[in-house]
């Protein structure tokens, strides 16, 4: 028997014994009139809402800052356009200004980050808010071209630590937004 195995077998019983005792003092104290039975439902109650709040503000930020245990869900794509590079990154800041993107330039690309992993988790793929929240990260890399530009553009998922890997349906939507913030950076760079 590997050494794995044993040790896995005296966590479960330690977890076991652990909460037998539990148990076992809880009923003791309800027997012996310490506690009633209205004030344990009432102590349990305001121990799960204790432990919901502290999840909801630390946990979930915490976990949404862990770098993913999975690769990226990613996006490429060149393009070459008429325009200069200093026009090219301008036109490409100004593309994203209605989804309200956290934007940062540098001297020849710019990075487009839109949703937020928190409110993302917070919400679920089960509400409208959670879907409009999905992270996306977008850097658009512009290079000189003869008279305009080559632009490259690298999109992936911006989510942070989860136990498994997305499903199919995230995949799905982060590769159909990925496609949505490209061509409206060569749409709004090749016009």
């Amino acid at each position: 028997m590997s050494a794995g195995r044993s040790t896995l077998g005296w966590d479960r019983l330690a977890g076991s014994a652990g909460s037998a005792v539990v148990v076992l003092v809880v009923v003791q104290l309800l027997l012996r009139g310490v506690v009633s039975l209205a004030q344990l439902a009432l102590g349990a109650a305001a121990l799960v809402v204790v432990a919901l709040v502290l999840g909801q503000r630390f946990v979930v930020p915490w976990l949404a800052r862990r770098p993913p245990n999975r690769p990226r869900i990613t996006a490429t794509r060149a393009w070459t356009c008429p325009v200069p590079p200093e026009e090219a990154l301008e036109r490409i800041r100004t593309a994203f200004e209605d989804l309200g993107p956290e934007v940062r330039s540098a001297a020849c690309s710019v990075e487009v980050a839109v949703g937020s992993d928190v409110v993302f988790r917070r919400r679920g793929t089960a509400s409208e808010f959670g879907w409009r929240a999905l992270p996306l990260l977008a850097v658009f890399r512009v290079v000189p071209r003869g008279a305009g530009s080559a632009v490259t553009a690298d999109v992936r998922d911006d989510l942070g630590w989860y136990p498994d890997a997305p499903g199919r349906l995230v995949e799905d939507e982060v590769d159909r937004r990925s496609a949505t913030l490209i061509e409206r950076a060569i749409c709004a760079t090749c016009r």
